[in-house]
Parts: C-alpha cells; sequence; structure tokens
C-alpha cells in the first residue's frame, strides 16, 4: 500500500459516503498501526490499545469497527481470548478512486515557431537522404556572466526536508527513550513485574504519554501507587499490571490527586489543611500550629 495514496482516497470517498468523527479516527488509527508494522496483509491490535488512543470505551470500538467492516473498508477476524487481527481493504486497488482528474482536454495547444532556427541544415554524406540539422553554438557572453539561453543554472538544495527528517528521528529516539524509562521503573517498584516489553505496553506508554502526561508525572504516580499497596496504613490492595494502571490508575494516583491522602484508612491521621502553611519559603511549613497557655510554657 502507499500510505499517502490511500488516506487521500480515503479522503475523497468520504465526500459520498460521510462518517462519524469516531469511525474516521478508528480507520486513521489502523491504517497508521499498519503502516508501523510493514504493511501486513494481516496484524493484530488490542482493543486496549484502540481504547486509548481514541479515549473511548471497548463497547465503542466494537461498534465503529463494526461501521468500517459493514462499508468494506476492513476485515476483521475474531480470535477469541486472543488478540483481534484486522486487514485493510485498500480504496485504490479495490475501488478504483484516483486523485487523478475525471476529464480530458478538449482543445490541443498550437503555436507557430518564433525565430530562426537553432541549427543549420547539412548535406547527408551518401547525398540520398533528407538533411541532417546539427545545433548551432552560440557564443557565451562572459562579460554579462550569463548563461547561454538552452542551459538552466542548477537550484541550491533545500536543507529544510533533511532538518525535518532529522528532528523526526530525534523524536522518535526521546519517545523510545522515554518508555522505555517508564518500563523499567514499574518493574524496579515490583508490583507486577513483566519480563518483555511487547508492543501492547508501548502503545499504551505512547497513548498516555501523547494523552498529556510527562515521564515525571507517570514514574511520580508508579512510585505512589507502590507506596499505597505496600504501607499497612492504606486500605488500596488490589494490584494492576502496567498496561491496566496506565489506563485506569495515572489518573488516581498521580500526585496532584493526593493518593497518600486519599486512601488512608483512618483519615483523622491527616493534619488539618486550615492549620497548615502554605508558605513555600517557610521551612516551618509542615508543623502544624498548637495553641499553648502561658503557664505551660
Amino acid at each position: 500500500m502507499n500510505y499517502v495514496r490511500e488516506i487521500n482516497a480515503f479522503t475523497d470517498w468520504l465526500e459520498t459516503n460521510p462518517l462519524e468523527s469516531t469511525t474516521i479516527a478508528l480507520w486513521f488509527i489502523l491504517m497508521g498501526i499498519n503502516n508501523k508494522c510493514g504493511w501486513r496483509e494481516w496484524f493484530t491490535v488490542a482493543n486496549l490499545t484502540l481504547q486509548a488512543k481514541i479515549r473511548v470505551s471497548k463497547n465503542t470500538v466494537i461498534k465503529h469497527r463494526s461501521i468500517l467492516v459493514e462499508k468494506g473498508l476492513i476485515q476483521y477476524e475474531n480470535q477469541g481470548r486472543e488478540v483481534g487481527k484486522y486487514r485493510m481493504v485498500s480504496l485504490i486497488n479495490n475501488r478504483g478512486v484516483h486523485n487523478t482528474p475525471q476529464y480530458e482536454p478538449t482543445f490541443e495547444p498550437t503555436y507557430e515557431p518564433e525565430g530562426k532556427p537553432e541549427c543549420d541544415p547539412i548535406k547527408s554524406i551518401s547525398g540520398n537522404n533528407s538533411p541532417i540539422r546539427t545545433p548551432k553554438q552560440e557564443p557565451m557572453d562572459s562579460s554579462a556572466g550569463n548563461l547561454p539561453p538552452y542551459l538552466e543554472p542548477i537550484p541550491e538544495p533545500n536543507p529544510a526536508p533533511l532538518i525535518k527528517l532529522n528532528k523526526t528521528k530525534q523524536n522518535i529516539k526521546d519517545i523510545y527513550k522515554d518508555i522505555y524509562t517508564i518500563f523499567h521503573h514499574w518493574n524496579h517498584q515490583k508490583i507486577i513485574t513483566h519480563r518483555n516489553l511487547n508492543e501492547v505496553t508501548k502503545e499504551h506508554i505512547r497513548a498516555t504519554l501523547a494523552g498529556g502526561y510527562t515521564v515525571e508525572e507517570i514514574t511520580s504516580a508508579i512510585d505512589n501507587y507502590a507506596e499505597v499497596l505496600n504501607g499497612q496504613q492504606y486500605y488500596w490492595t488490589y494490584r494492576w499490571g502496567l498496561d491496566e494502571f496506565l489506563l485506569r490508575g495515572v489518573d488516581k494516583f498521580k500526585t496532584a490527586s493526593n493518593p497518600r491522602t486519599n486512601f488512608l484508612k483512618d483519615k483523622s491521621k491527616v493534619p488539618d489543611k486550615a492549620q497548615v502553611s502554605t508558605n513555600k519559603y517557610d521551612k516551618y511549613a509542615e508543623y502544624t500550629n498548637r495553641v499553648v497557655a502561658y503557664d505551660d510554657l
């Protein structure tokens, strides 16, 4: 498949076959995943990955996947408990959608030669053939510094695409570095240790980063989750794997959600926020103010 031609053909197809925005987003995501897979005829994608990318529920993914199958844009095979298989149907090969104009010119250009011919006739060696013309050499005007009219200067190469390509490669390297950082940080906490970093987990981490979370926020949420699981003063005991934590636990255990207070068994041990100083420059900000009688001093 040609990635750009398929996208252009799909855009043209939508002009006469409108779809919901979620259905369109699902097609683009499946096309992008197939592109990363090297255009395999059949490829697998987990429902959790599609849910994370589109930010919808499982039933919504199934609904819009059925629409794409009904329209003949994709093929899907249910594998039971295994990850489902997808096949992208080419709009170029199967539907005859092309981006070339659907008309023929109604006139032929007419022109008349101007000026003298660019070559002089010479006689054939045998004397029987038609005259052969050779290009006329025009003197070069060295004083003007110009090239002959039949030569064009070679343009300078544009470095912008190469710079953009280098930036794209650097961004990809940074994303993979962030993915491995988060994966190894999760295993270091020994909540549930994963032996290998598979493609599904990579997609979940990439989707969480694309959703606005930084690496520091995700690793801090993992630290908070490990602290709550291992602390006797907390009531939360359910252990998630990394995939499920990225989908359901990051928002609960991020530092801004204050999980080390929300999951305490005894909330009476939490200091009164009204009595705690909020001045970040005060070295006694974490101490609670108390009222003491003068005689007790």
